[in-house]
């Protein structure tokens, strides 16, 4: 394994717990906190969703493009994509969502340690990057949903303390 594939799986494999352990620590009624008002409209809950849901697709993008393909199409709406995806896993139960991602995150850390540096840097369309090499695919893996994370904790913030948040 390479040293970057292995930063990328050790980077992932962190995340990935950090991510498990604030959904595991909110209260009952914070998964119904409104993150997002514009769009899709997304709670908590709809945000584990999607992270669960990117988990697996993201995962079968890289392996596409490890395996010579050439990615999402060129007129791939994330937007239209998330939407539709995430509304399709929200209607589960927290606890198997949280399962799902967490067997969902241990493939691809074992997928990541088996990469070559080759295989890093072979490029394919990502639907919110462009054209990239798979080394930043698997970045933006974990620090897309740290930002999301950030926009979590904010919110949840705000419909703790309203006043502080005007």
């Amino acid at each position: 394994m390479s040293a970057l594939a292995q930063e990328l799986a050790d980077n992932l494999e962190v995340e990935g717990r950090k991510t498990l352990e604030l959904f595991r620590a909110l209260a009952p009624e914070q998964w119904e906190v409104q993150v997002y008002a514009d769009g899709p409209g997304w709670k908590v809950h709809d945000l584990l969703a999607h992270f669960t849901e990117v988990e697996g697709s993201i995962l079968r993008l890289v392996r596409s493009v490890i395996k010579g393909g050439s990615g999402v199409a060129q007129d791939f709406s994330v937007d239209r994509w998330n939407a539709e995806h995430t509304a399709e896993l929200s209607p589960q139960n927290r606890e198997s969502l949280l399962d799902e991602f967490a067997n969902r995150r241990a493939i691809t850390v074992a997928l990541v340690r088996e990469l070559s540096d080759a295989d890093l840097e072979k490029r394919g369309r990502h639907p919110a990057l462009g054209l990239t090499e798979v080394k930043h695919m698997l970045r933006l893996m974990y620090l897309h949903l740290q930002g999301h994370q950030r926009d979590i904790r904010r919110a949840l913030k705000a419909a703790t303390n309203p006043s502080e948040s005007a």
